[in-house]
């Protein structure tokens, strides 16, 4: 059954990131892997970069980068290459939806329960139930959280888990990998690789707690 490696960085893109395009395909043609969602932090991958990637290794690339918000990390998969995010959340989702492009909130609660300066914070008040956080007008407006984050605690992913599932929210998992040896951390076991950005999207659409494909190594 193929895989999907679902948030990687690479330093083609993210400037925290210590794997080169070059690794990242030798991983893949390794691995077999069917697609990469690469989600650089500066850029999108143009077409004949991810085109080149497919003819090399047999892996797919989509059209994603992840944005720094006002209100965290998110995820975009299907903005063109060169799109520059805007800095509030609300105009980049408002965008997506309008474009019909797919959101997915990033590790949304990375450090929630740390004892650390309030800009290393996940923008969510401190103290509050799965219940109260789900009122957090971010995720009206959002396509899916991703609930199993590689670099993330598993009490940080468990609350990501529950203000999911209170929402009904689609979900998703992802190495977060930033470095060689996190790569395939968190791997998605699907029937098919989907064959362009949208087709994903329905794909993750359909996944719900309890309904996840993950394999985690």
């Amino acid at each position: 059954m193929p895989s999907i490696e679902f948030h990687v960085h690479t330093k083609a893109g993210s400037a925290d990131s210590s794997v080169s395009a070059d690794a990242l395909a030798e991983y893949a043609a390794r691995e077999g892997l069917g697609a990469i969602v690469v989600a650089e932090h500066f850029r999108i991958w143009a077409d004949w970069e991810r085109e080149s990637f497919f003819e090399r290794t047999g892996t797919r690339l989509y059209r994603a980068m992840e944005a720094t918000t006002d209100t965290g990390h998110v995820i975009v998969v299907g903005p063109p290459a060169g799109y520059s995010p805007p800095r509030s959340a609300t105009e980049l989702l408002t965008r997506a939806r309008k474009e019909g492009w797919f959101s997915i909130l990033a590790h949304p609660f990375r450090h929630y329960f740390d004892n650390i300066h309030p800009s290393q914070r996940p923008h969510f008040a401190a103290g509050q139930t799965s219940v109260e956080l789900a009122t957090h007008p971010i995720f009206e407006l959002l396509d899916a959280v991703e609930v199993e984050n590689g670099a993330s605690t598993d009490r940080e992913n468990a609350l990501a888990s529950a203000v999911a599932q209170h929402l009904d929210l689609p979900v998703t998992s992802g190495s977060d990998a930033h470095s060689a040896t996190e790569l395939g951390r968190c791997l998605l076991s699907v029937n098919e690789i989907p064959r362009d950005e949208d087709a994903l999207a329905a794909l993750v659409r359909t996944w719900r707690i309890g309904r996840l494909p993950t394999t985690t190594e």
